[in-house]
């Protein structure tokens, strides 16, 4: 999940010139850090095959319950993949109602090479800004070979810096069984887990592996794990299409004319033909320029949250005038960018563990014919996200994993949560896992914007009393946004 609060300080301050076998909660030292805050370190295998082997030790951070004898841990996992669930602790724990506060200690990591967990850094600070730049939805032979080359160059930093072993364990079925050892290394004998976006295809993948080992689960923003990558990659750029346009609603004449939809097809067709602006951000990255690959992340980043929409609309308004720097901002924050001028690694460990996965298409022609089919569907974003898989075709692992239904027969009650206006995980990921896995409830938030918890005290109330008390919402459920 992007976090909405970090997309809004960064563009903010950019513009002034973060089958497991037991192991004993006896492991985890814990140790005061930033505060409220605790962390630690839990060592896990590479290989579950070789369990014995090489390990990897991965960073914990828990906000302990503000009441004695909590009810459990919740484990968070914000998404990506490739997101840091220690900085998304700390950056969204005032989030969590006072009252969930009180019952359940907060407990979320970094997975294994994301964030300060054996990180995986395929570029530069200066090739993410060059991979940034790249064409997003090239046509000519000389446009391909530049998104080509760009890709190979991604896989070749990643293999120079993590061996071919690391490389083949950052599944997220490895992350499954990283937390059912992280619940056992907590004194929990049943897990308590809210996960977002692509923390649902964990927590999915969990509960296949573990059904058993289940408390309660939360998935808000759900993936449909039935989908193969082309399938996905339609819905998502059908998804964020609609919500561009829901923007241009709420817009209105914000860009002089009655119809936004007008100048901004005008502003991208510029980009497209290779038009630049320059833009003026905030130390390291200073002066840069805004090409049609940056601009386009940019109104991505905006259109994750309704909140960021005020942004978007200076952002293009301030494009049309000649500077870039609002769209860059957004664009840096898609990118891993944090608000200290440092670059995360969620590019690199989200390619990862997607390119295992998922297997991507098997050669550059079928990229070329989904992009030239997703354009009809999603003229904005479709052959860009067609394209954005690139890397896969050239990673050196080939992915073992296949689509399929969810299932986790003997799993207990689980909630879903979806958001009828989700420009990423579309509403009908959700319908799609309510019905799948054998005793979920879905819960509908209806408006715009990724993920639900934060955006609707709704779906906050029954989110929270389900983890209290176990008790589903009835069937049906419908929530607005605030």
């Amino acid at each position: 999940m992007k976090t909405r609060a970090l997309i809004l300080v960064i563009a903010a301050a950019l513009l002034a010139g973060c089958g497991s076998s037991p192991i004993s909660s006896s492991r985890l030292t814990w140790h005061s850090c930033d505060g409220r805050f605790k962390c630690a370190t839990l060592l896990v295998p590479v290989s579950y095959s070789h369990p014995q082997g090489e390990a990897i030790p991965l960073s914990l951070i828990e906000l302990p319950a503000s009441r004695p004898h909590p009810i459990a841990d919740i484990v968070l996992n914000p998404g990506g993949p490739g997101g840091p669930g220690v900085q998304f602790l700390e950056q969204a724990w005032g989030d969590f109602p006072a009252s969930l506060r009180a019952r359940f200690t907060l407990v979320s990591f970094d997975p294994r090479g994301v964030g300060s967990s054996q990180p995986l850094q395929c570029l530069t600070p200066a090739g993410i800004e060059a991979n940034a730049a790249l064409n997003p939805a090239p046509r000519t032979p000389k446009q391909i070979a530049a998104v080509v080359s760009g890709a190979k160059a991604f896989v070749h930093g990643c293999e120079q810096n993590a061996s071919t072993a690391f490389l083949s364990s950052m599944s997220t079925a490895n992350n499954a069984r990283d937390m059912d050892r992280l619940r056992a290394a907590l004194g929990q004998k049943q897990l308590t887990y809210v996960g977002y976006s692509y923390g649902t295809y964990l927590g999915t993948v969990y509960a296949e592996m573990f059904p058993k080992h289940i408390r309660a689960m939360v998935f808000d923003g759900a993936v449909d794990t039935a989908l193969d990558a082309e399938a996905a990659g339609s819905q998502q750029a059908a998804g964020f299409e609609t919500d561009l346009h829901d923007f241009f609603k709420w817009c209105g004449a914000c860009l002089g004319d009655v119809s936004p939809a007008k100048p901004y097809a005008a502003l991208f067709s510029r980009f497209e033909r290779g038009h630049t602006i320059p833009a003026d951000l905030r130390p390291p990255l200073g002066a840069t320029t805004v090409t049609y690959g940056v601009a386009l992340r940019g109104v991505l980043a905006a259109l994750y949250s309704k909140s960021t929409w005020p942004i978007l609309r200076e952002a293009l308004s301030s494009a049309q005038g000649g500077d870039g720097s609002y769209l860059a901002a957004l664009a840096y924050s898609l990118s891993g960018l944090t608000d200290n001028g440092s670059f995360s690694n969620i590019v690199s460990a989200g390619f990862a563990t997607s390119c295992l996965d998922s297997p991507a298409p098997r050669t550059i022609h079928r990229f070329e014919r989904l992009a030239a089919q997703l354009s009809k569907s999603a003229p904005d974003f479709g052959a860009a996200e067609a394209w954005w898989g690139l890397p896969c075709l050239y990673w050196p692992i080939r992915s073992k994993a296949h689509a399929g239904a969810a299932h986790a027969p003997g799993a207990p009650p689980i909630l879903v949560v979806g958001s009828t206006g989700d420009p990423a995980t579309p509403y009908a990921w959700a319908q799609a896992l309510a019905r799948q896995l054998p005793r979920a409830t879905l819960l509908t938030r209806t408006g715009p914007g990724h993920t639900a918890y934060r955006s609707s005290s709704c779906i906050r109330r029954w989110v929270d009393r389900y983890l209290e008390t176990l008790k589903m919402p009835s069937a049906g459920t419908v929530c607005p946004s605030d």
